[in-house]
């Protein structure tokens, strides 16, 4: 045991206070040397601040330089002349523009795609009559039998004038034999010269009776042939043809195709075609263009296409719709990818690689039906063209440019235009 004798209270107090005073005098030092460092980082800030605000507020800008100002930035796709623009290599865009190559493909589907009509149907009838039309429409049906009854009255009317010239001929044929047998016995002195001319008289009014009437007959068949004429024309307006109605045979009919104006030129006569009917599913009827209508339609703008399909287990009927695919042919079509054909104004557009690297020509094509990704052209490229597909529509604002550039400077060349 420790006897706390030896230490009185006293003096352990004072030894006890002690400590921390010598603690806290040894750490002054280092707080004081802590401040002073930070002070002096602040006072460093401010300088350097202080002395950036005032090189910002005492040096003058500096403008840029007339040459500086004329260059504009570069441009990655620019116009580079009438009906060309130019993309600069290497760059960002032009990794994303997918660059094919125009191929020929041998397809048999149909080029165009119409919608269509039965407009007439041949049925046979066990009658006397024998057989007869059906018309999709009451206006067909007058029309067609308003034309029938003028090929009658050409009928009638040539029959009429052939009579008329049998008629007058024996007539004249009469009379001159009256003449000549008066002139024999006015010679012999029989008869009196005044009876011979009555009868020359007579045979001179019969010349001029047969002129006449032959005359009329031959008016009145001009005119039935011209109402035939007339009338056929009006056969045509409703989408029928008179030679296909008089040519046809039994277990026929005629199916009518609108085709869009603008479309004309990829139909054509004796070709191939197909008619897949809404109330016939599953079946397909193949036939041949047969007649192109020589007017278009008024109503729809569109040219009137017929062909002749047989039906002999007679499944269709006048006014069943149907669709109708034209040009069924083998050919050797050119496709190319559908995003790369873009359409600007009226008109269809695609990218062909120029002579120059970076250089495409914006190429006018006339486009036909689609078949999954491609598209088919039907003029404008050629086989082995480098066009662009994919990305081809963020081109189209320097396509646009490049256009109203051509547009310009034909405008500019024309007679009388701006030079």
């Amino acid at each position: 045991m420790t006897d706390n004798r030896a230490n009185p209270p006293s003096e352990r107090n004072v030894s006890t206070a002690s400590k921390p005073r010598e603690t806290q005098a040894r750490h002054q030092p280092v707080r004081r040397w802590g401040k002073v460092w930070s002070a002096v980082q602040l006072i460093v800030a401010l300088v350097v601040t202080l002395g950036v605000l005032v090189y910002l507020v005492v040096t003058p800008l500096v403008p840029p330089t007339a040459e500086e100002r004329r260059q504009p930035p570069p441009e990655v796709v620019r116009p580079a002349g009438p009906g060309q623009i130019q993309i600069e290599t290497g760059t960002p865009l032009e990794k994303k523009l997918q660059i094919v190559r125009v191929e020929t493909m041998r397809i048999n589907t149909p080029a165009l795609f119409v919608t269509g009509i039965v407009a007439a149907s041949l049925r046979p009838s066990s009658g006397k009559d024998g057989d007869h039309w059906q018309f999709h429409s009451p206006e067909a049906l007058t029309a067609y039998s308003d034309w029938q009854k003028a090929r009658a009255d050409i009928a009638f009317a040539e029959t009429q004038l052939v009579r008329t010239k049998e008629l007058a001929d024996t007539r004249v044929e009469s009379q001159k034999k009256v003449v000549a047998r008066l002139k024999k016995l006015v010679e012999a002195g029989v008869d009196s010269p005044k009876e011979l001319a009555a009868e020359e008289t007579n045979l001179l009014q019969y010349q001029i009776q047969g002129q006449k009437e032959i005359h009329e007959a031959e008016t009145a068949v001009l005119m039935a042939k011209r109402t035939e004429a007339l009338l056929a024309r009006q056969l045509q307006q409703v989408g029928l043809d008179p030679e296909m109605l008089r040519s046809a045979t039994a277990d026929t009919d005629i199916v009518m195709a609108e085709v869009p104006e603008g479309m004309l030129s990829a139909v054509k006569v004796g070709q191939g075609c197909q008619a897949k009917f809404f109330g016939l599913p599953g079946e397909t009827f193949t036939g041949k263009v047969s007649r192109i209508a020589p007017v278009l339609s008024k109503e729809r703008r569109s040219l009137r296409v017929l062909f002749v399909i047989h039906d002999p287990k007679d499944q269709l009927r006048p006014g069943m719709f149907a669709e109708i695919g034209l040009g069924t042919d083998p050919r050797d079509a050119l496709m190319v990818p559908a995003d790369g054909v873009i359409h600007i104004g009226r008109s269809d557009y695609v990218l062909v690689s120029g002579s120059e690297p970076g250089i495409w020509r914006v190429t006018e094509v006339k486009v036909g039906e689609p078949h999954g990704s491609q598209l088919e052209i039907l003029s404008g490229l050629r086989p082995g063209d480098w066009v662009i597909g994919k990305g081809a529509i963020l081109l189209k604002p320097a396509m646009v440019r490049s256009l109203q550039a051509a547009a310009n400077r034909t405008t500019n060349a024309a007679p009388g235009g701006v030079r």
